[in-house]
């Protein structure tokens, strides 16, 4: 695995990439939980918040440090990033874009420059570069700088591989990170389209891995996403089927291993997948777009089975990527979506709570 240095700021690269989904421990009891869970799940209709040309992931973060959650977006086809502060009240500002590579395909945060603002890492899937974008601290950045990598990459995700307390770059085509083993390292998962597998590369905690679990999923796997699915403390993981119309959990045992697989019925073409408590039961729930219409939600019972997938509108075809986070400071999850020859993202705003 290459390495690259950023000059003067000791910040590793590595050209690998996986999505890092971090879920805090449960400490109801699993009857309690199950006693306080609402009877259904719940979304206002869907806002729609202009982007630039083809919304290809999106995702959560601070950006301009008011408190409020913003989104940043890469746009496969306009060679830029796009900002959407947040107002704190489930709306969004205008887009701020910033160049940012030829086709750019993933965004992720992160310090990487140690000044406590948040900046962004943003894979090319046309190129081998990976483009860096210093943040100023009010929702606009630097000019990108551009970092060679030895493959073309699709995500890109971030995390400290190697233990220095400064944030390295992973890229690859479809990842996640998570401690599979307990180990106190991050581990890599990525889905394989064409081989119907996800891989976990156990992490040596400097900087390099272990060589590839592959282990079985379901059909044309094109998203992973990282959580507690049965609350016993040891990762799980999940992916989206695009040819099987279903997402596959495998439960973690702790070590490194999981369980066998669990397939859930999620709707057509699922393209992108989640997670989040949406219903706030204290178990992990599902959110998986579609690729030519709505998302499907999947209430976790709490025991790595999950409940019927309940549709919900949002707005327009192309669903390409999905990001959860509070955006209007309820306490209560909600969805950002990405919209693939639609140039906008919808927004959807849980009402669960009432």
């Amino acid at each position: 695995m290459q390495r690259f240095k950023k000059p003067g700021k000791g910040v590793a690269l590595f050209a690998q990439c996986f999505a890092i989904l971090l879920f805090p421990m449960v400490e109801l009891t699993r009857a309690k939980a199950m006693a306080a869970r609402p009877q259904d799940i719940s979304f206002m209709e869907p806002q729609s918040f202009v982007a630039d040309t083809d919304p290809a992931s999106v995702t959560v973060a601070d950006l301009n440090l008011d408190g409020w959650p913003d989104l940043a977006v890469a746009n496969f086809n306009s060679s830029n990033v796009s900002v959407l502060l947040g107002n704190g009240d489930g709306t969004f500002q205008s887009p701020r874009n910033f160049a940012a590579g030829s086709h750019p395909s993933s965004v992720a945060v992160g310090d990487f420059n140690g000044d406590g603002v948040p900046d962004l890492a943003v894979a090319d899937s046309d190129s081998v570069n990976m483009y860096m974008l210093l943040g100023n601290g009010d929702g606009t950045f630097q000019p990108a700088r551009t970092f060679a990598t030895n493959q073309v990459s699709m995500s890109v995700a971030v995390g400290d591989f190697n233990g220095d307390g400064a944030l390295d770059v992973a890229l690859a085509n479809t990842v996640a990170v998570g401690d599979f083993n307990t180990d106190g390292w991050p581990d890599l998962i990525t889905a394989n389209y064409a081989s119907d597998t996800a891989e976990v590369f156990l992490g040596n905690g400097d900087g390099t891995f272990q060589d590839a679990q592959r282990i079985p999923v379901g059909s044309f796997p094109g998203s992973v996403a990282v959580g507690d699915f049965n609350g016993d403390g040891s990762l799980d993981f999940v992916v989206a089927n695009a040819g099987s119309a279903s997402v596959s959990v495998r439960l973690g045992n702790g070590d490194g291993t999981f369980q066998p697989m669990r397939n859930f019925a999620a709707g057509e073409n699922p393209t992108a997948v989640a997670v989040g408590d949406f219903n706030g039961d204290g178990w992990d729930d599902l959110v998986v777009t579609l690729l030519l219409g709505n998302v499907s939600v999947l209430l976790g019972n709490g025991d790595g089975s999950f409940q019927p997938a309940r549709s919900f509108n949002v707005g327009a075809a192309y669903s390409s990527s999905v990001a959860v986070g509070d955006f209007n400071l309820d306490g209560w999850p909600d969805l950002a979506v990405g919209r693939f020859h639609a140039n906008f993202l919808s927004v959807l705003i849980n009402n669960t709570g009432g």
